[in-house]
């Protein structure tokens, strides 16, 4: 029993890489470009100046496991990437800063929810979010994430994708509702239809006593 119930209590401190690199997708670019009246070669040279320079972020997502409750933080020190300010003619477009969550310093998961940061006790919002949580179905394909072999899963949309193992608990997690799925997340890849892509990886995995 003791040992059943030392598992249980295990905590974990894990380090998440993001990777978000944001496109400007043409339709946009071309729907912009229409309303401003721009030649059809600055709207080209845009376009292909992102092949070549897309905007990017590259950042730490520490997370400090257990079971009751997962929280979830920006490392600041940690970001880095180009931002470059692009411009379409005479029109500037600044990156679109995706991340999922806009402008957190940190996050709770508990119970399969997100609470956002809160002037409260706690430091956390009383109510979860109030978004529809996503439905998932597995793709058949698997991927070894710091040597767990990890299921992939992809939501209805074709937007979403999460690796999981069943092998760790599944309050291992970098901040992702996984509603039908069980076990813990150990990555996840976010496509925007404005063309930014979020990754997330797990890159450090390590038991607190």
């Amino acid at each position: 029993m003791f040992v059943v119930s030392s598992k249980a209590q295990q905590k974990y401190r894990c380090e998440f890489f993001d990777t978000t690199i944001s496109i400007i997708t043409e339709s946009l670019v071309r729907d912009i470009a229409s309303k401003n009246n721009l030649s059809s070669k600055q709207t080209r040279q845009f376009l292909e100046q992102q092949k070549t320079r897309p905007a990017y972020r590259y950042q730490l997502r520490l997370v400090r496991a257990a079971e009751d409750q997962t929280i979830i933080s920006l490392d600041k020190r940690s970001i880095r990437g180009n931002h470059i300010i692009q411009t379409v003619g005479n029109v500037t477009l600044e990156p679109i800063d995706s991340m999922l969550y806009k402008n957190f310093d940190s996050i709770l998961y508990k119970n399969d929810e997100i609470f956002n940061e809160a002037p409260t006790l706690s430091g956390f919002s009383d109510k979860p979010w109030d978004r529809r949580k996503r439905e998932y179905r597995g793709t058949g394909k698997k991927i070894l994430i710091l040597g767990y072999q990890c299921d992939e899963f992809i939501n209805i949309d074709s937007t979403f994708y999460m690796w999981v193992t069943e092998k760790l608990p599944g309050y291992i997690n970098p901040g992702i509702r996984t509603n039908n799925v069980k076990g813990a997340v150990l990555g996840f890849k976010y496509i925007e239809k404005t063309g930014t892509t979020t990754k997330s990886m797990l890159v450090k995995l390590e038991k607190v006593l």
